[in-house]
């Protein structure tokens, strides 16, 4: 199971780990609280990307997962709805970290320019492609203008 290529081997260990789970216990705390925008915050008192940043075991575990999880997500989008894509001719991967779904579409779809906005130590050093390229940027400040914007991961 680990070794087939659509797998969740590392997305589950992100989704179990303390730093994520911790925050569920905490709900009803944030909920009375008016100050954090996120339980992740009021958990942690920062949030999940500064806590990326002060824990590289578990940046690295949730870039990994969040690249796993991309790869399924790709498989499944660009086989099952192609008709979504039918017609765009630009696409903005809002948070889309290394490009992993972004890279797919624009593979499966060539027709499509994909642009990866992400914050600058995700996307620096990064190669794009002829229909696909890396934009940093803060999605809370600015997020480019295309066809269609995608948002695998809202918010945690």
């Amino acid at each position: 199971m680990g070794d087939h290529p659509v797998t969740m081997k590392a997305f589950v260990p992100c989704l179990l780990d303390s730093i994520v789970t911790d925050p569920w216990q905490n709900l009803s705390r944030w909920f009375r609280n008016n100050e954090d925008r996120t339980a992740f915050h009021t958990t942690h008192g920062m949030s999940l990307w500064e806590k990326k940043e002060q824990k590289p075991r578990f940046g690295h575990l949730f870039d990994h997962g969040m690249e796993n999880d991309a790869t399924i997500v790709a498989n499944v989008i660009t086989r099952d709805c192609r008709e979504v894509f039918e017609g765009l001719g630009s696409l903005v991967d809002v948070g889309g970290g290394t490009g992993t779904l972004a890279k797919a579409i624009a593979k499966v779809f060539p027709q499509i320019h994909c642009t990866v906005l992400d914050l600058a130590p995700v996307v620096a050093g990064l190669e794009g492609t002829r229909n696909l390229k890396y934009m940093e940027g803060d999605m809370f400040h600015y997020i480019p203008s295309s066809d269609a914007v995608l948002l695998k991961v809202c918010m945690i």
